[in-house]
């Protein structure tokens, strides 16, 4: 009885005890507590993507974390008591111009602690806009940007020359924060679309050479003109202008007349002005630059109902451009015939008519052109030749005057065969060196060659002449290069380069002389008789020499070769 009384007090005196532990906890609680360790000068994130900075501390109960930056990752965002860190990530780099802050809040029980950390700004220049696509309309636009850089001036780079853009004063605060600048876009009269590529940078106010930040690309789009239609085909119509009559020999006829041109173009001077261009074009490359004065040179007005071309479209020569990456255009060849022989001169002499280069020029700018020749009067074969060529990326770009040059001088006047080959087309079929032979018989294709042997070769005198030894002025040789008329092998031409070839370098001396034999025997007739040494003596007086010229065509588009020209085997008849 004694020890279960024992038991019981024993368990009375530690059920005690436990209560007693336990009341002592609670009236004396361990006190929360969060210190940070890390100092306020480790609390700056770089500038950049996936900066970073560590915050170390202490606390005496479990703890959670947390931040307000949403360009901001935390981790981990809970942990232990004791010693602990917190690793902050920038998500992304500051482009906002400013500083930013970011709160790092810290829990541990009833504590908490709060850290400002920051993000360095980086240098920027942000563009609010930076694609435009704009409608054909005369309008203005204005391109809103901003920029932390101080003491800078803000300048517009172009890519090209834009005559189409005016840039307006430009709009700025004080310290260069925010801005804007405005542009004038003329409207775009032409049936192509236009782009331009801007950028605004911030440069040294004191050098404006030194570029400070210069801003993503800004592209600007403007959509073509819509289709026009003329109201009057007829009273602007047919109207013959001459621009040049001949001072030396019997005069040389070349017609100049325009495809896809509207009533108004005519009247309000643009026709006018593109065959102009033409005429330019056509006397830039030696020798004819030099034997213009041979020449009688006339425009004739021609109205198309609409100013584009496509089978839904209506123009007066019935342009078609084949497209798909080919360069070939088709035309109404009798109805440029009819047009042409509209030239008095031609109506009082039709056999001067056999003489005849008309070049049709296509109001757009698409790159392509074909030449067509082999047209005969039902006995023979006649030098009449039709030149279709487009105002290649505008009617001031070179390339417009290289592709006149190529196929109106080169293949219309003169009857010269192309210089360009195409590995993939191999040997040259013998089929068309015996019809190519049947042209140089004429005098034609002078040019190309079937030989590499330097005494039989049709340019072997000038191999042999010292006057045309080493380079000239385009760096070229005259030699035997293998590759002409599209063929890689079996066929030659004169230099590695010409305007037969990749339309530039000029003509190469057996051009030039087939250009001078042809002003000259048309000129004058049967009574003239070549003279080698006359050729020489005026062709070296007169060399092609490299001039400045632009063009927005890339590298490979400016040698991308043409269609081959067009032998039609097509009957003269109207004009007897």
């Amino acid at each position: 009885m004694k020890s279960m009384k024992n038991k019981i007090l024993f368990f009375l005196l530690l059920l005690g005890s436990v209560f007693l532990t336990a009341c002592s906890d609670e009236d004396n609680p361990t006190q929360s507590e969060i210190k940070i360790i890390t100092t306020e000068e480790q609390l700056i994130l770089d500038s950049k993507t996936n900066a970073r900075i560590t915050i170390d501390f202490t606390s005496t109960h479990d703890w959670k974390a947390s931040t307000d930056a949403s360009w901001a990752v935390i981790t981990p965002t809970s942990g232990k008591a004791g010693t602990a860190s917190i690793g902050i990530l920038a998500k992304e780099e500051n482009r906002t111009g400013e500083v930013r802050t970011g709160l790092l809040t810290l829990s541990c029980g009833e504590a908490t602690a709060q850290v400002t950390f920051t993000q360095a700004a980086m240098d920027v220049l942000n563009i609010e806009q930076t694609v435009y696509d704009l409608s054909a309309d005369e309008q203005e636009i204005s391109i809103k940007f901003a920029t932390n850089i101080q003491n800078g001036k803000i300048t517009l780079k172009a890519e090209d020359n834009y005559s189409w853009i005016t840039p307006k004063e430009n709009t700025l605060t004080r310290a260069i924060q925010e801005g804007e600048i405005t542009l004038k876009i003329q409207a775009n009269e032409r049936r192509v679309a236009r782009n331009a590529k801007l950028k605004i940078q911030v440069v040294n106010i004191n050098d404006e050479n030194q570029i400070l930040m210069e801003s993503a690309t800004i592209n600007i789009n403007q959509k073509e003109a819509p289709v026009g239609t003329s109201s009057d085909l007829t009273t602007q119509d047919k109207k013959v202008i001459l621009i040049q009559e001949h001072t030396e020999g019997n005069g040389i006829p070349l017609i100049f007349l325009g495809d896809g041109f509207l009533d108004t173009d005519i009247s309000n001077g643009y026709y006018r002005q593109a065959m102009e261009k033409g005429i330019e074009n056509f006397f830039t490359e030696e020798p004819i630059k030099s034997l213009r004065s041979y020449f009688d040179i006339w425009m004739v007005t021609a109205v198309s109902l609409n100013n584009a071309f496509g089978n839904q479209f209506n123009t007066k020569f019935s342009c078609r451009l084949e497209g798909g990456g080919s360069t070939l255009i088709e035309g109404n060849h009798s109805k440029v015939q009819e047009y042409a022989m509209e030239v008095p001169t031609l109506k009082e002499n039709p056999e001067l008519f056999n003489e005849a280069t008309c070049i049709v020029i296509l109001n757009t700018e698409e790159y392509a052109g074909t030449c067509y020749f082999g047209f005969n009067d039902g006995v023979k074969t006649i030098n009449l030749a039709i030149g279709y060529c487009p105002m290649i990326y505008g009617m001031e770009d070179d390339m417009f005057r290289r592709v006149l040059c190529h196929e109106c001088i080169g293949h219309g006047f003169s009857k010269l065969m192309d210089e360009y080959s195409y590995q993939e087309m191999g040997r040259i079929p013998t089929s068309e060196i015996t019809d190519t032979q049947k042209m140089q018989e004429m005098g034609w294709a002078a040019n190309v060659d079937f030989t590499n042997d330097r005494n039989a070769v049709l340019w072997s005198k000038f191999l042999k002449d010292s006057r045309y030894q080493g380079k000239d002025n385009y760096g070229e040789t005259l030699g035997i290069y293998e590759g002409a008329c599209t063929y890689w092998s079996g066929a030659y031409r004169p230099t590695t380069e010409s305007m037969m070839r990749s339309n530039m370098h000029g003509f190469n001396a057996p051009s030039r002389e087939a250009i001078y034999k042809r002003v000259m025997s048309t000129a004058y007739g049967k009574e003239w008789e070549y003279n080698y040494e006359e050729f020489v003596a005026f062709d070296q007086a007169h060399l092609p020499m490299p001039t400045e010229a632009t063009t927005r065509a890339t590298y490979k588009e400016a040698t991308r070769p043409f269609s081959l020209p067009v032998f039609t085997n097509m009957t003269i008849r109207f004009a007897y």
